[in-house]
């Protein structure tokens, strides 16, 4: 019989907090709770940590407060501007919560900078052979 993974209380709480946010839907990838809002990840959580795609200015702060690293997906490869912050203890939850709603309206905005369309390009026309 496989023996459930136990969650610690900070886990629970920041996950219900995040579900009950507005459009969040919930996948399972990287080991781990991921929440998305309308197709966009924001989010995922781990045992101990969660990790964010903040607002710039909010990421700057978590990094420069040190209350968050970025994330890494090697020892030394950024998962690109992602953030990683603990949950461990209620006021961290409580943090981590706020951060989450930030990043998931940031999730929520338009799309300006999203993947690029591909540029028609003109069809090229045959060269013309000299004649001669």
């Amino acid at each position: 019989m496989p023996i459930a993974r136990s969650r610690n209380n900070a886990y629970d709480v920041v996950h219900a907090a995040v579900l009950a946010m507005p459009d969040v839907t919930l996948k399972r990838m990287f080991g781990a709770d991921a929440f998305f809002t309308h197709g966009r990840m924001f989010a995922f959580l781990f045992e101990a940590a969660i990790v964010l795609k903040l607002p710039e200015s909010d990421r700057q702060d978590v990094l420069d407060t040190r209350v968050g690293r970025p994330f890494l997906t090697s020892e030394h490869a950024p998962f690109g501007r992602w953030v990683e912050a603990s949950i461990q203890g209620s006021e961290a939850a409580s943090r981590a919560i706020r951060l989450t709603a930030a990043a998931h309206a940031l999730a929520q905005m338009p799309v300006n900078d999203g993947p690029r369309k591909r540029r028609l390009v003109a069809k090229r026309r045959p060269a013309r052979r000299a004649v001669g």
